[in-house]
Order: structure tokens, then sequence, then C-alpha cells
């Protein structure tokens, strides 16, 4: 059976500091399941000398490049990757953010997930990806690495697989479409201008003929958010949205609201969202190990080597929290045998017992953990 094709196409305004990444990451994918060729979209960059830049970076390492006589907004500059697709016979077309990281083995998993009954689209999942976020608490500083988002993204691809979760509209920060979808849906309206909301109107009209809009829980892609947008002056340092063009959605589908309320309601999205981590911070501290934290205050880390459970000292306030790399993950442990139950967790020993303030807590992981026991009690008493 002869390898799909696919036009991987980046869409590009300024973003010298992070565009070049971007591209490296994918040339770099994996192409055992599918022909990957990328296409950089310039929309004409006024950045003095990038646009040249941009070009001969993508010359040396044979990826074809475009740049707009003049800038054409989001909307008609994705219309025009998804239209080369179609005109030069691919049979996918990926409509892709410049300011994110692509794991290596992501087009094998977007491609089974596009495969199952039914699917129009399909949505990388990310941490940045509008409702779907998956939620981390710093992102940028935690994730923001090529070696973390092959990670990550291993361990959602082996937990979820080529699971498909239905959602009320796709993301364009990197979505994979069927050019026969495209042939059939048409490309994104040139209504919202500058840009926000034509993936949503796009994924509307696709629902509309019949076909499904996928989430794939089983892929990670590294979203840096707005990169491009804040450049261009699409919208503000505090704003998400362009209110005009969520009133050209509120007009034409007067339901959708309610269905995204309806899907959020629904349970289904946090329980993946707490499977994930779940899974993914298990995983870390069966992999690279894991400390303890006793104290009332979480310590703030620069070594994310491993997964840190935090304690408070006597067990009557806070939650025990296992944390790596931005991920938190509530743990409920019963009152006795604390030891036994985070060992079993993680199948392990800690590597180390930090013990920041005194209790009951405190002085029974002292006692189960004491060939790695750091006290680091100042000098105040128990109680104040």
């Amino acid at each position: 059976m002869a390898r799909p094709r696919i036009l991987h196409c980046i869409t590009v305004y300024n973003g010298r500091a992070f565009v070049p990444a971007a591209i490296e990451s994918a040339i770099r994918m994996d192409q055992t399941h599918a022909q990957i060729d990328v296409l950089v979209l310039d929309d004409a960059s006024p950045e003095p000398g990038w646009s040249e830049e941009l070009a001969e970076f993508c010359r040396e390492r044979d990826v074809m490049y475009y740049r707009t006589p003049r800038n054409l907004g989001i909307p008609r500059n994705v219309s025009l990757g998804m239209l080369t697709a179609v005109k030069r016979g691919y049979d996918y077309v990926v409509i892709s953010n410049s300011d994110v990281l692509y794991p290596r083995d992501l087009m094998g998993q977007m491609l089974e997930v596009s495969r199952q009954p039914g699917v129009g689209s399909v949505t990388a999942w990310s941490n940045n990806v509008s409702i779907y976020s998956l939620p981390n608490e710093d992102p940028n500083r935690f994730l923001h690495d090529q070696g973390v988002v092959d990670w990550v993204h291993a361990g959602l691809a082996g937990h979820f697989g080529n699971a498909a979760m239905d959602i009320p509209a796709g993301i364009s920060f990197c979505i994979l479409i069927s050019t026969d979808v495209v042939r059939e849906v048409g490309i994104m309206d040139p209504c919202f201008g500058r840009g926000y909301c034509e993936e949503t109107d796009w994924s509307l009209r696709s629902l509309a003929a019949g076909y499904r809009v996928a989430l794939a829980p089983g892929t990670y892609v590294f979203h840096h958010g707005r990169g491009s947008n804040l450049d261009a002056g699409i919208v503000s340092l505090n704003a998400t949205t362009v209110p005009g063009n969520e009133a050209i959605i509120d007009l034409r589908y007067p339901l959708f609201r309610q269905q995204v309320d309806a899907f959020v309601q629904s349970g289904v999205l946090s329980r993946a969202h707490e499977d994930a981590i779940r899974k993914l911070v298990i995983s870390a501290g069966r992999q690279f190990g894991y400390g303890i934290d006793v104290g009332w205050v979480a310590r703030d880390r620069s070594d994310e080597s491993q997964v840190i459970v935090q304690f408070s000292p006597d067990a009557v306030q806070g939650e025990v929290v296992a944390s790596f790399r931005g991920f938190r993950l509530p743990m409920k442990l019963t009152s006795g045998g604390l030891g036994a139950q985070i060992r079993s967790v993680f199948g392990a020993e800690p590597s180390v017992l930090n013990l920041f303030d005194r209790g009951s807590v405190a002085e029974s992981l002292s006692a189960e953990f004491a060939s790695v026991a750091r006290p680091g009690f100042g000098n105040y008493p128990a109680t104040i």
C-alpha cells in the first residue's frame, strides 16, 4: 500500500524567534507512514530582512517556501495551503501555526485517527488549543523542548492510541484534513479578515456536510500561542479572540455556544485531562524517579528531572500532589501507610525526602524513608 502524501503547511507572519524551530521540528517528523512535504507560507512578513532570511533557511533545508505579494490575513493564507494540496494531488493537508514543536511520530498517530469512520478533520492535542488545552502550570517553561515534546507525545500515544474525541470545532494551530473533504467543504471564508474563528466556521460547515470533527488525545504538539497574531496586531496582549469574528459565528450558528457548553458539561474532556495527567506523572515517576517534599509551601524548583510529591506536614490541611514539568496530579491517599501507598504508585523508593516543616506526616515519612531523609527545619517552633 502506497504511503499517503501530506502537504504540511506552516503559516508565518514575522516570528524570527520561533519559526526556525518549528520548521526544524517539522522536517524531522518520521515519514514511515506518510510522505510529508513541508510548505512555509509567509504572509508578507514586514520585519526587515526576515522574509529573505526565511527563504534562504528553507532553501538550505529543501523546504518549499512562498511569500505572498501582500498581506492576505490568516484565512486566505491558510486557504492557499488547502488549495495547493488539492491542486498538487496530496491526500491530506496539515494547517499549522509557526510557534509550535511537533513530535517525531505525529503523523502516524494523526493518520490513524483520520481513518476512524466519518472523520473529516483531526486536531492535535496541546497545552494551548482553546478549551481543549491540556492543563499545565507554565508550558513555555516546562514543555518548550523537543525531547520533552517527543516524550509527552509517546506517553499519550501509548495510553490513548488512535482514539478520536468528537469535539464542537477544530483548531487550526495543527489540524489534518483530507483533501477529499476540502473539495467538498471548501476553503476558509475570507470574511474573517485577518483571522480568528475561520476554522470554527469551516468545522461547522464540515459537520453540516456529515463529517466528524475530531481531537486526537494520543498526540501532543507544543504550542506557544498567539505569536504571529500578536506581531500582526490581530489580538492585543490580553485578548484571546476577535469579537467581530465571534459575532459572525453567533449569527451563522446560533446554537454553537450551547453545543460547546454541552460538550464541556459532558465531562468527556475533563476525564481525558485527568487520564492524561495521571498517565504522564506516574510514567515519569517510574521512569525518572521521584522525591518527596513535606512542607506548608511548595518549593519552586529549577530541576524538573524527576517527579516531586508534595505533602502537608500534618495531613490535616492541604492535599497530596505529585508534579512533573508543570503537570499536577492530586493523589488520593488514606491516612495510614503513606510510604507503602507511594511505593505502590511509583514502584520504587523515593530518591530524597525533603523535610521542610514539622508534623505527624513528616515524622511518619521520616521513619519510613530514613535513609534518604533530609531535615530542613528552620529555627522556629513546631506550632506558632
